[in-house]
């Protein structure tokens, strides 16, 4: 595994993306798989993936394993893009910019990680798999279960309702936009990587995304509140283009995939659970006790549910919302 950590000498993300396209797909090393995620070395999404390089470095003999790219290369449309140019071999994050996907990142679409799981097993994760290797012409490795989706503000509030009004940057995902827009917050779409400067120069009054990539990109320096309870969940797309995982041989793909679905749950799910309370101990250091707004939750499940119902039903088709819930119900 070759870790890359600093946007220095690489030419600054876009034309790093543009010099390293001109190579030839397999020209620097026919096993390193070229890896790219928006968040940091040390988010959760990113040592899995150390962890899975490694894995698959020892399992194969060597044969296989990965170059990151962590934070350095742009935002995650950027990566996804990229990727199906050819740039990158394989793209981790939460954008695919497909319907089927990004309506589950809807709050409450689901009742908890387990059951997003389950459902992804179901047609509904077929559905939304095709559209991704449809339009990015990439096989989908599997989801990763980093954990909550959190909205972070500047200034505190005391229900939902006091969104109304407020510029949240939100990532280009249609769940979060629907969301944000329902309780009347203006959604301000920021690529990753220029949130903490819209947060500091007030662009923006707050920001909806992962937890674990906010506090490694240190969002609480300059956002000093964040709402406890979950506004979605965090389903990191593992993608690999179809040019590079047709040039392993059956057994290399074989390996990869079984080594991504065990580790998923253990380095991505297990880690991630984890890590919820220590980077709410982070926010709360960083910013006082007053800096954690726990709402009350059982309200915002109900109030989402005509919203996520008619957005599986509109994507997936007219009862889908009924399947979905029916999914592991007792």
């Amino acid at each position: 595994m070759t870790f890359t950590l600093s946007r220095r000498g690489l030419m600054g993300g876009a034309a790093a993306l543009a010099a390293m396209g001109t190579l030839p797909m397999r020209a620097r090393a026919a096993t390193i798989f070229r890896y790219g995620n928006a968040g940091g070395p040390q988010t959760v999404s990113n040592t899995f993936n150390a962890a899975f390089s490694d894995a698959m470095a020892e399992k194969t003999g060597g044969e296989i394993s990965f170059e990151i790219f962590a934070g350095t290369l742009g935002g995650e449309k950027d990566l996804i893009e990229s990727m199906a140019l050819g740039s990158l071999d394989i793209y981790n994050g939460a954008y695919t910019g497909t319907d089927a996907f990004d309506i589950l990142y809807s709050p409450y679409f689901f009742r908890d990680a387990e059951h997003a799981k389950a459902v992804l097993q179901t047609e509904i994760g077929e559905i939304a798999s095709q559209a991704l290797s449809e339009k990015y012409d990439a096989k989908l490795l599997g989801v990763g279960r980093l954990g909550s989706y959190n909205l972070m503000l500047k200034e505190p509030i005391e229900s939902l309702a006091d969104l109304k009004g407020r510029k949240i940057r939100a990532p280009q995902i249609r769940g979060c936009i629907e969301a944000l827009n329902f309780f009347g917050a203006i959604p301000t779409p920021i690529p990753f990587n220029e949130v903490y400067l819209s947060l500091q120069s007030g662009i923006v009054d707050g920001v909806l995304t992962a937890l674990n990539p906010a506090v490694q990109f240190k969002f609480h320096e300059v956002c000093k509140h964040v709402v406890v309870p979950d506004f979605g969940l965090a389903l990191d797309k593992e993608v690999i283009s179809n040019a590079a995982w047709g040039s392993m041989t059956p057994e290399q793909q074989e390996t990869m995939q079984a080594t991504f679905d065990a580790l998923e749950v253990t380095d991505y799910y297990e880690v991630g659970v984890a890590q919820k309370d220590k980077d709410f101990a982070t926010w709360s250091e960083a910013n006082g006790a007053d800096a954690l707004i726990d709402l009350d939750a059982t309200s915002l499940i109900e109030q989402m549910k005509p919203v996520n119902a008619k957005l599986a039903d509109e994507v997936f088709g007219e009862g889908a919302w009924d399947k979905i819930n029916a999914v592991g119900a007792a």
